[in-house]
């Protein structure tokens, strides 16, 4: 696992999937999805991979960060949350994602999932 870090989020990269938690009381927004894009770019190059979105703290997301398109390789998003907050914001977020879309309540789960998928 490599693990990298910005002044707005934790990025763990692993082999199949990678885990983003933003920071408590950010605003995901487009350009900080960029910055993620280009670290996921560098590191899974044109491997195929997952990305699990930690929901642990309490962050808004800009539905800009889905106009914009998403990676080739990334297979699909999973939304890890306790929250039904979350969960109702994620149902608005997967009408914009055309791909696989999964939430759980359960980090653990979310990891299953994303080694199984392939």
């Amino acid at each position: 696992m490599q693990l990298q870090t910005t002044d707005f989020c934790t990025i763990e990269l692993y082999e199949k999937f990678a885990i983003i938690t933003v920071n408590k009381g950010i605003t995901f927004t487009l350009e900080k999805a960029n910055i993620i894009r280009k670290e996921l770019r560098s590191f899974y190059k044109d491997k195929k991979f997952v990305l699990i979105s930690n929901r642990l703290n309490n962050h808004e997301v800009s539905i800009d960060v889905y106009k914009q398109g998403q990676l080739s390789n990334m297979k699909g998003l999973a939304i890890v949350s306790k929250e039904k907050t979350d969960r109702d914001k994620a149902l608005e977020e997967q009408k914009l994602f055309d791909k696989s879309f999964v939430f759980f309540d359960c980090l653990e789960e979310a990891k299953s999932w994303a080694i199984s998928y392939f």
